[in-house]
């Protein structure tokens, strides 16, 4: 009995330490989001404004953790994850989706009465979307997915609806490697929605969510069991 809990002992701070080592580093995510910013944000060619699109990636480990600075020569190999590639395929939005080696993207795709969401349409089908091609690719890798507006409450979040991404949520929880879930802005029409701490909620069941607004600072939104999403992941209140 001494003996077992000796070598516990002598196992524990390497065991910790490999725990602690699979949570995202957040200033990486932020220069790492920064990244994703300045090279494949979908901006409307008519007015320059950014419109909503999503990301993911899939990269090595170490290359979301303490002390890396994504660049072109050393971060999804921009020569085969081609800006110009994804604009393209954002541009046609009859289909609004990349897939690449270490890194996936959508727009909106427009359908008769409606537009697919760009989060929608990396997630689903849940057991057969983009995400799990991106994610089978690298078993134990950083998968980072960023949208540049939250989730929608009424589409993306409806844990009963057609396009929900909370299933796909689910499967990515089995991923061994890294994972972060990244929005910048809010969905323009969830605001003032009084549910949005409970919608959010549902997406930390599964994963850490995070919200990043510059390219030096992300918040980790917390939101684990009973605590509550940190208020710099919530729309500020009404006065």
């Amino acid at each position: 009995m001494f003996l077992s809990g000796l070598l516990l002992l002598f196992l524990l701070p390497d065991w910790t330490e490999g725990i602690a080592g699979d949570t995202v580093d957040i200033n990486t995510l932020a220069r790492i989001i920064n990244f994703v910013e300045k090279n494949y944000k979908r901006v409307d060619n008519k007015d320059g404004h950014p419109r909503q699109y999503a990301v993911a990636i899939n990269v090595p480990k170490d290359q979301c953790q303490q002390n890396f600075n994504p660049a072109p020569d050393n971060f999804l190999r921009i020569s085969q994850e081609n800006a110009m590639d994804v604009q393209k395929a954002f541009a046609d939005e009859t289909n609004a989706l990349y897939q690449g080696a270490e890194l996936i993207a959508a727009g909106t795709r427009k359908k008769k009465k409606y537009n697919m969401h760009s989060e929608s349409l990396l997630l689903n089908p849940a057991d057969n979307s983009p995400m799990t091609n991106l994610l089978n690719r690298r078993r134990d890798g950083c998968s980072v997915f960023y949208t540049f507006e939250s989730p929608c409450v009424n589409t993306c979040l409806d844990e009963n609806g057609k396009h929900s991404i909370l299933k796909a949520l689910e499967n990515w929880k089995e991923h061994s490697g890294i994972k972060a879930f990244v929005f910048k802005n809010f969905w323009k029409f969830d605001p003032k929605k009084e549910d949005l701490q409970t919608k959010f909620k549902q997406i930390v069941a599964h994963v850490p969510l995070y919200r990043c607004v510059s390219e030096t600072q992300c918040y980790a939104c917390k939101g684990e069991g009973n605590t509550a999403i940190d208020a710099q992941c919530l729309p500020p209140p009404e006065n």
